[in-house]
């Protein structure tokens, strides 16, 4: 260094630290940092302390060093030390690349610029909301894919069912649940009719059935237990040829054509009594019992006129003689012949027959040639629906479809299905025009049940709130009013269960709380025929066919849902069941007790509901001649969708089981009368009846084959069902039912027709399943006494043809079938000239 410059000032303090040798050094390195004067004060401190302890420690020398001393750290001080770093910054100085310091709501960036200050969540928190938002959408996908399934095309639910599978699972071989297999059993066909329905009399009062009518199902079941050898039903299912029986199939459905097995009364005229006065009244006493009889067993199903009102105007036609409308007389003439036919019911057959008078009279007064050129009316409605049930309890089935259905254009052409808001007509009336239209509906669901024809309603047809639950003389109270002048109020309130949205279907009912009425019970049955009706539109239309059974099978899950939402929603005072014990255990004390409060609406919601969930499940209820293309492995028997199937034909056995328990142990016509919607009774036992039928039939033919061969080939085909074999239990059940069932009908034949016809088919029926189930007949009935009376009857009226002595009052057997023992009808040489001419045509 030149001594002549001056010397560097130091950049910092220097420090003399003592060295091994004890010697001090000056530091050659200048600190980075600038001068602090708590640095300094901190350097002079422990230089100070480590000069107090060397001068302390006993024995040292001066001017010796004393051994180092650990020096405890600085307390923390509030002094700053400058700008604070944000551990986060917001999401505004985050996209803008600025400092933030990090206030909390707003830092200072956003509060200078205006803007809106918010901070995001670490990284680890946001994926895991992420992530939970995920699941919860693909729930979401998954949960529509599968209501999606059964709304589209057959392919794309194919491509749903294959997305929605198991990666991890390989798919299997076969796939019992393909939709080109024959799982609906005889429903996996598109309606078609096989017969000439127009070649002669007898198929034209049959008309057409579809395949939801019991009278296709005893077509099926006399074509699988038909007898054509000694050996009994086994002998048509061949072990050396198994494909023989479903060769011959179509031949002997053909052969045995849909009037043979149709056991109602159309083919019957109905007599007109000729002449009579169109104005004449019965007398007052005998009148006052007709409307009773109406009133209390039929009204509250069919509300087909407004009570209070038709009550003053017939007070007041006997009171003063006045002349009221001839429609008005028509209409009242039509409710004497309803109340007189459910009078025949209570009385006997041998009671008066008036009610073909009150028919013709109201025939002259509203029913002429005139009035199908007049515009229509409401009471024209009204007297078209009358007509209808009235069709109904004489059995002529398919004339009252087809005044049903002029009763539902009629209405239609009015609007009647539609909500009325015209401020000009009482709430009272608008009440009665649309306890008309659901009035007509429930008859249109009945029939077209009865007939498994296709049905011109459907469930968005009409936008006609339900019923209210509560009577006439009760719409001035506010609660109602307050319904009336809210429809929104009321919309949610008495919500169909058909529509109800998911939070709807997971809370009470506010129908539940209301007080027992006939409006009530009404609004139950209306609410269920709309399920049953919706039903009946999805799974056996020809488009839910064609779409194939993966469909039917959504539509029987969604459908089975929501009857049993209906089901949860019946107030106790309605209840059919066990309280907690599920749908298929009935309370039976409370049903077969005629002195029981509410027993005749409970009986009718219990016909109607196992009637529902018959057809409901009969999809799945496979005929035993019906096979699938392929045979099933063992390895696709066990999948879900075999499990399914197997679970509803179980069911679909059950209800019907159920339908027969409804009655008592005894048969007994004034408890049928008096409780049991007696005008569909015969369809409701012939609906279960079938069914067991069905299942015992399988049953038959399963243990005849194993019987006749007892050391199975290894690998053999599975039988052709899709429901496991009963259990003994089950079968006894099962065989139960159905004799409990033949004593119904036996006993109910005594007084109807109909009825007399439909025994004879199931006990022919009976005869054939019995032997390969070990049945002895001795105590069932026995329809021999049917057969010597309709001979006798034809001895002594010296007619000798096959459609017997009687008519369309049910006067007589009037069998109008052709006795078909071999299962063919006789030909009368003159079909081939009939394919070339048609007599009410011309020649093709």
């Amino acid at each position: 260094m030149d001594p002549s410059q001056p010397p560097e000032k130091p950049l910092g303090p220097r420090l003399n630290l003592p060295d091994n040798s004890g010697s001090l050094l000056q530091n050659p390195y200048p600190t980075p940092h600038s001068f602090s004067p708590l640095v300094a004060s901190a350097s002079a401190l422990s230089q100070n302390y480590q000069s107090n302890v060397s001068s302390s420690v006993p024995g040292s020398a001066p001017g010796t060093v004393a051994p180092k001393v650990a020096i405890p750290r600085l307390a923390p001080t509030d002094v700053s030390h400058g700008r604070r770093r944000s551990a986060r910054a917001c999401e505004p100085c985050r996209q803008r690349k600025i400092k933030c310091d990090g206030l909390r709501p707003s830092c200072s960036q956003c509060i200078y610029h205006h803007q809106q200050c918010a901070y995001e969540d670490v990284k680890r928190v946001r994926d895991q909301k992420r992530l939970g938002s995920l699941a919860k959408r693909v729930e979401a996908y998954e949960s529509l894919l599968r209501d999606l399934e059964g709304e589209v095309d057959l392919e794309t639910a194919r491509k749903i069912r294959r997305t929605m599978k198991n990666p991890g699972k390989p798919p299997p071989k076969t796939d019992d649940g393909s939709d080109s297999d024959s799982s609906m059993g005889s429903l996996e066909a598109i309606d078609q009719v096989d017969e000439d329905l127009n070649r002669s009399e007898g198929t034209r009062a049959a008309g057409f059935f579809g395949k939801n009518s019991e009278i296709q199902w005893m077509r099926k079941l006399e074509v699988g237990t038909s007898v054509q050898n000694p050996d009994g039903a086994a002998s048509f299912y061949s072990d050396s040829n198994q494909d023989a029986p479903f060769a011959q199939q179509p031949h002997l459905e053909r052969a045995i054509s849909t009037s043979m097995m149709d056991y109602h009364l159309d083919n019957l005229d109905i007599p007109l009594i000729e002449p009579c006065n169109p104005f004449a009244v019965p007398p007052r006493e005998l009148a006052d019992r007709y409307i009773h009889a109406f009133l209390t067993y039929v009204h509250p199903t069919f509300g087909a006129i407004r009570l209070t009102t038709f009550i003053s105007q017939y007070q007041k036609f006997f009171e003063n003689a006045s002349s009221p409308p001839v429609k008005w007389l028509a209409i009242l003439n039509m409710i004497f012949a309803i109340g007189c036919r459910y009078t025949r019911l209570v009385d006997g057959p041998d009671s008066s027959d008036d009610d073909l008078l009150f028919l013709t009279r109201a025939r002259h007064l509203g029913l002429h040639s005139k009035v199908l050129f007049e515009h229509t009316d409401l009471q024209q409605i009204q007297l078209e629906l009358l007509v209808a049930i009235y069709l109904l309890c004489l059995g002529q089935v398919n004339r009252a479809s087809k005044f049903s259905n002029m009763a539902l254009r009629s209405a239609l052409s009015l609007g009647i299905n539609l909500r009325l808001t015209d401020n000009r007509t009482q709430d009272s009336a608008k009440e009665a025009r649309g306890r008309l239209w659901w009035s007509i509906y429930s008859i249109e669901h009945l029939i077209t049940s009865m007939t498994g024809r296709a049905s011109c309603v459907g469930e968005g047809v009409c936008s006609v709130p339900p019923p209210l639950p509560c009577e006439e003389e009760n719409f001035n109270q506010p609660g109602v009013q307050h319904l009336f002048q809210d429809p929104n109020l009321r919309d949610s309130q008495l919500t169909s269960t058909l529509f109800e949205s998911s939070s709807q279907f997971n809370s009470q009912a506010w129908i539940s709380t209301c007080a027992p009425c006939p409006s009530l019970f009404f609004n139950f049955l209306v609410d269920l025929n709309l399920i049953t009706h919706a039903l009946m539109n999805k799974v056996y239309s020809i488009e839910g066919l064609r779409k194939g059974p993966s469909q039917i099978e959504y539509h029987v899950s969604k459908f089975g849902a929501r009857m049993d939402r209906w089901l949860d929603k019946i107030p106790p005072f309605y209840q059919f069941t066990s309280p907690e014990a599920g749908p298929w255990h009935l309370n039976h004390s409370k049903l077969h007790d005629l002195s029981a409060p509410f027993v005749r609406e409970s009986v009718c919601l219990a016909m109607s509901y196992y009637s529902a969930r018959v057809a409901l499940c009969r999809p799945c209820l496979t005929h035993i001649h019906t096979q699938s293309s392929q045979p099933r492995s063992p390895e696709t028997s066990g999948t879900p969708r075999a499990q399914f199937r197997a679970d509803t034909a179980t069911q679909c056995l059950q209800a019907s089981s159920a339908m027969i328990s409804i009655l008592p142990e005894t048969p007994n016509m004034s408890w049928l009368a008096r409780t049991a919607p007696w005008w569909g009774i015969l369809h409701f036992l012939m609906q279960a009846t079938t069914a067991l039928l069905l299942c015992l039939s399988y049953c038959s033919y399963t243990r005849t084959k194993n019987s006749r061969s007892p050391d199975p080939t290894p690998g053999s085909p599975a039988l052709p069902a899709v429901y496991p074999p009963l259990q003994e239990t089950d079968l006894s059940t099962a065989i139960a039912s159905a004799k409990k069932a033949m004593h119904w009908l036996h006993v109910t034949a005594s007084v109807d027709p109909a009825a007399r016809r439909a025994f004879m088919l199931c006990e022919g029926i009976v005869k054939r399943i019995a032997p390969g189930l070990d049945i002895d007949l001795r105590d069932w009935p026995d329809g021999n006494c049917f057969v010597e009376a309709i001979r006798a009857s034809r001895s002594s009226s010296g007619n000798g043809n096959d459609y017997g002595n009687g008519n369309g009052n049910g006067n007589g057997y009037g069998y109008g079938y052709e006795s078909h023992g071999s299962g063919i009808g006789r030909e009368s040489g003159m079909e081939a000239f009939e394919e070339l001419i048609d007599f009410e045509g011309g020649v093709f």
